[in-house]
């Protein structure tokens, strides 16, 4: 009778091991699933939002970087000259500009020489000479609502923009007008507050 109690406790032992076995390789099948499952998907994609939510963080630039002076002289006592000079200088580690817009439709009356790109005769950017277009492009993010503009595109990096033009006929700062400047991947606007050319002097 002792060996077949000990071949009964043996075999007891035994199943006792592999039905513990079985049990640990099960739980250990079911953390894997649990780590590749659908709250890994979802807690990766969030981790994918996250770095690239803090990418375009640190392409945004702040309205308040940018402060525009604008002159309408060209060094008489004539007011209203043919000339017009924007400065535009930027805070320390703003972001550089990539283009310049300003409303040509801020005027309300009718007029004999309506405004339009055609009156530039000249235009410059730091001293150089600039291209000017009629269009805002595609994609630049701003909210450009006239019809009529004129942008400054694909502008230098610099800390101090001195965007200049002149005209024919001569336009005086009759009215304030709207401008918009892209820089980062932001679009600013100052509606209605800068002052730009409007009626023929």
């Amino acid at each position: 009778m002792d060996w077949l109690t000990h071949i009964r406790r043996g075999t007891v032992t035994m199943v006792s091991a592999l039905l513990l076995l079985g049990f640990s390789f099960s739980c250990s099948d079911d953390s894997v699933d649990l780590a590749s499952g659908p709250g890994a998907d979802a807690s990766a994609r969030k981790n994918k939002l996250n770095t690239q939510d803090a990418s375009n963080a640190k392409c945004e630039s702040a309205k308040a970087d940018y402060n525009i002076q604008v002159q309408n002289s060209d060094g008489t006592d004539e007011d209203g000259s043919a000339c017009w000079k924007y400065t535009i200088t930027l805070a320390p580690g703003a972001k550089a500009m990539s283009h310049f817009i300003i409303d040509l439709n801020n005027c309300p009356l009718p007029q004999d020489t309506p405004l339009n790109i055609t009156r530039f005769t000249s235009a410059s950017v730091n001293g150089v000479a600039w291209p000017l277009s009629s269009s805002e492009g595609d994609g630049t993010g701003c909210n450009v609502f006239s019809d009529n503009i004129v942008k400054f595109d694909n502008l230098p990096d610099a800390q101090v923009y001195v965007i200049e033009f002149c005209l024919n006929p001569v336009y005086h700062n009759a009215l304030a007008t709207t401008v918009w400047i892209k820089a980062g991947c932001s679009c600013h606007e100052w509606f209605d507050s800068i002052q730009g050319p409007c009626c023929v002097f």
